[in-house]
């Protein structure tokens, strides 16, 4: 049995979505292909994990793959409720748009609270990114509340309280 199998009321996953890095002259060494494997859309939306009768979901998406998170969350069982933002404070600058944030699509599944009486989770996440696709700790922080048995899927490192799941989770960053 894997964590996969365990049932979790708090999920988030950051799909290996099919991108490739961009190609810029500042960095011409860089390389074409991400740092770690991808999935295409159809795996995406075949992927399995073990999920809680009452669960939430908070899938994260680049601009370019926003209407397939948004698939994602239906696919999967649960009902959209929100889009989160995080601008990354930095990104890249192309033909005009300055390409800093991130999308966190969020579903729901069962009987669980949208809504608590003095208590607010912000819908807009405004911290640097810590290094390429690692999501802020201010995000877990915020939604850290709204479960008990806690899974980041394709996570890039181990986080206190949570299950985690993913390629690069024993590499030592720093």
């Amino acid at each position: 049995m894997t964590v996969l199998d365990e049932e979790h009321d708090l999920i988030v996953v950051d799909p290996p979505w099919p991108l490739h890095k961009i190609i810029r002259a500042c960095r011409p060494n860089q390389g074409h292909n991400l740092d770690y494997r991808t999935m295409t859309l159809d795996e995406i939306f075949d992927f399995k994990f073990s999920v809680a009768p009452d669960a939430w979901l908070f899938c994260w998406s680049t601009q370019r793959f926003l209407a397939d998170a948004l698939r994602v969350v239906e696919i999967w069982g649960f009902k959209y409720l929100l889009t989160m933002t995080w601008d990354k404070r930095n990104g890249m600058c192309l033909m005009g748009f300055h390409w800093r944030t991130e999308f966190c699509v969020v579903g729901h599944r069962g009987h669980v609270e949208t809504f608590r009486h003095g208590l607010a989770v912000p819908t807009i996440i405004a911290a640097k990114s810590p290094r390429h696709s690692e999501k802020p700790d201010a995000f877990y922080r915020a939604i850290e509340h709204l479960g008990k048995k806690r899974i980041d899927i394709f996570a890039r490192k181990r986080r206190e309280g949570w299950d985690v799941w993913g390629d690069e989770i024993d590499e030592v960053h720093g």
